[in-house]
């Protein structure tokens, strides 16, 4: 039988080892370090290949599951396994993860807390967004946790994916993200959900007016680009 637990365990200190020896406490503390450049991700992804075809996730319990959500969250920028930075069907790009096998490392992230777990959320909340298509009372659970992290791309992420899936009190959450989220991004983020996902002009219309009164030089670009898009629309129309 695998020992799953000495061997995440093993995994996470060699890495945070490697950490150690090349970057400043601060510098780690602030995740301002290279992990891409972590020479021995090629044994990580054989191990996290073997618990997908084997079946052995459900196998792991809650110290095992954040060892390895701490791995893929320092994975993040490779995106292979979880393969959140494709919009292709697959879950990982390393085997066939399976959703129910997804939704135990995405049930398992949602409910962990400090920094080093945010590279992980973000990337669940992408794929929730990028490759489901049903809100699951599953799903909106752990995509409001996600939205309630105090980590503000994860936020933005999850409230993306929920305006993508049908979350029936998507205008409540982006009123409190327009509100409480003082940071350019997330409100071309809320614009973003409103006209990709919300599709209503009247409630786009009011944070366009809203938006022209914030700071910040990309949102003002986003606003100029939606209002163009927004007149193109309507001119076809007439056209037609």
């Amino acid at each position: 039988m695998t020992d799953h637990k000495t061997i995440l365990r093993d995994f996470v200190s060699v890495f945070k080892n490697w950490l150690s020896a090349h970057y400043s406490p601060q510098e780690i503390d602030d995740l301002r370090i290279d992990d891409a450049g972590y020479p021995e991700w090629r044994p990580i992804e054989k191990y996290f290949s073997s618990l997908i075809t084997g079946g052995e996730m459900h196998q792991l319990d809650d110290e095992d599951l954040a060892h390895l959500l701490y791995l893929i969250a320092r994975h993040w920028d490779c995106g292979r396994m979880i393969a959140w930075l494709s919009n292709a069907p697959a879950l990982s790009n390393i085997g066939d993860l399976s959703v129910s096998d997804f939704m135990i490392l995405a049930s398992a992230a949602s409910k962990l807390s400090g920094t080093e777990y945010y590279d992980a959320k973000c990337q669940f909340a992408a794929c929730f967004e990028k490759k489901f298509d049903t809100l699951t009372p599953e799903i909106e659970n752990i995509l409001l946790e996600f939205y309630h992290s105090n980590d503000e791309y994860t936020k933005r992420i999850s409230l993306s994916a929920l305006a993508k899936l049908g979350y029936p009190a998507i205008r409540v959450l982006l009123r409190q993200s327009w509100e409480t989220v003082d940071e350019e991004y997330h409100k071309i983020g809320c614009l973003y959900a409103i006209d990709e996902y919300v599709k209503d002009p009247v409630l786009l219309k009011e944070y366009l007016v809203l938006a022209a009164a914030e700071p910040g030089d990309e949102l003002k670009k986003y606003v100029i680009r939606l209002i163009i898009m927004s007149d193109t629309k309507k001119e076809r129309y007439y056209k037609w």
